[in-house]
């Protein structure tokens, strides 16, 4: 009876509902309580009640002396919901100690092959060492129906289980346990730890008329993507561009916002949403190396995630710099990295059979050998003035060698 009890459902505008499941009415009460201030924190998410019959996860629960966890019952299906559910789960868990077990009973996908839940688990520990709380003050174990022997008795469906700290779990004293040498230190720094940069535009309109112009002078008319015909058509075949603006300050809210992306790009039809640029201009704008750490966590996902098929990334940041071996000396060598340099950072989606169209028909190799010559014709200085400004209008009206087809 009290498995079958209304319970709290949560959902955004991209966000479908996640299910909120605790063994006993007294926890349930707690529970709801939680989710309601959690709510106040994060927007205005709306609340509906639903019935929930899955005793076999309560039971589990009890099983193995979980009987007080909460349970978020994701309604994902793929991958890219999961993570976005996950990652939702992570940034809204209370400060204190608290234990949270995110269920999947619908994602098939990890259910029916243990490797890729596995997969996904060592994705996110490799995201953990970014994160501000996971892997700090948040630790993340994985359980799977198929079990291993001497492990306890099997869950109904592949779970997440999280479990909070009131402080981060590597100290709570006065002694370091790392002396004057702390290891975190560099990585922290490469986040954006060292000086503040410059603030950004207030408004979310102001970043998207910026990020606009720069696309509409470097992406079009410099046809650094040849394939882009306007700042809202790109791609083969030639399809919508959208410009969601995130305004996270944490990894674990990119991360979330990220897959949210992931996922509306595979449910829209390539002729209505070709590409997607999202743009993060709170977080790591002074910090390009924090900003690649972060994308090479992405990248790699792509492939140990088995999305490379349907997906590509393109990563651009105000202090971009090619890492493709490459020497590029003086400033007529900088030029080339104007070519990623935006005036925020962003994260291009692009659909794989869409980047594969394409490069059959101008070769990858020959499209950076044209930029990188178009750009060097205007020259870093300038280009650097022009970014600083955020006017690129000294672009328009100039002689561009044209991509050979």
């Amino acid at each position: 009876a009290e498995i079958g009890h209304p319970s709290v459902r949560m959902m955004t505008a991209t966000l479908p509902a996640l299910l909120l499941l605790s063994v006993g009415a007294a926890a349930l009460q707690a529970a709801a309580t939680r989710m309601l201030a959690a709510r106040a924190a994060v927007g205005s998410p709306r609340i509906a009640c639903v019935r929930c019959s899955d005793a076999d996860l309560a039971q589990w629960l009890v099983q193995t002396d979980r009987g007080g966890a909460r349970v978020v019952a994701s309604s994902a299906r793929t991958t890219a919901e999961a993570m976005r559910d996950f990652w939702y789960v992570v940034q809204n868990l209370g400060e204190g100690p608290d234990d949270v077990a995110v269920a999947f009973p619908e994602w098939r996908e990890a259910r029916d092959e243990p490797a890729l839940f596995q997969a996904v688990v060592q994705h996110i520990s490799s995201c953990s060492e970014l994160c501000e709380r996971l892997g700090e003050s948040v630790i993340c174990a994985a359980r799977h129906p198929s079990g291993s022997s001497g492990e306890e008795v099997a869950p109904p469906s592949p779970l997440l289980l999280l479990r909070s700290f009131a402080t981060s779990q590597w100290g709570g004293g006065d002694d370091d346990p790392f002396g004057d040498d702390d290891p975190f230190a560099a990585l922290e720094a490469r986040l954006g730890g060292g000086a503040a940069p410059p603030p950004p535009p207030a408004t979310d309109e102001d970043v998207l008329r910026q990020t606009h112009d720069w696309v509409e002078a470097v992406i079009v008319e410099m046809k650094v993507c040849p394939f882009s015909s306007s700042v809202h058509r790109a791609g083969l075949p030639a399809g919508g561009v959208t410009y969601p603006i995130s305004r996270a300050t944490s990894v674990e809210e990119v991360y979330q916002s990220f897959w949210e992306q992931v996922e509306v790009l595979a449910q829209t039809d390539e002729r209505t949403l070709a590409t997607v640029l999202l743009v993060t201009p709170d977080f790591a704008m002074g910090s390009a190396d924090g900003f690649d750490a972060f994308a090479n966590t992405l990248t790699e996902a792509l492939t140990s995630l088995r999305l490379e098929d349907t997906l590509q990334l393109v990563f651009f940041h105000p202090e971009y710099t090619f890492r493709d071996g490459k020497q590029r000396l003086g400033a007529e060598g900088e030029a080339a990295n104007f070519a990623r340099r935006s005036p925020y950072p962003m994260i291009n989606l692009l659909r794989t059979p869409q980047v594969r169209s394409a490069q059959k028909g101008i070769p990858t190799g020959s499209v950076y050998t044209t930029n990188e010559e178009n750009l060097q014709a205007v020259g870093a200085t300038e280009l650097r003035e022009m970014l600083q400004a955020r006017d690129w209008s000294g672009l328009f009206g100039r002689e561009y060698t044209p991509h050979v087809k």
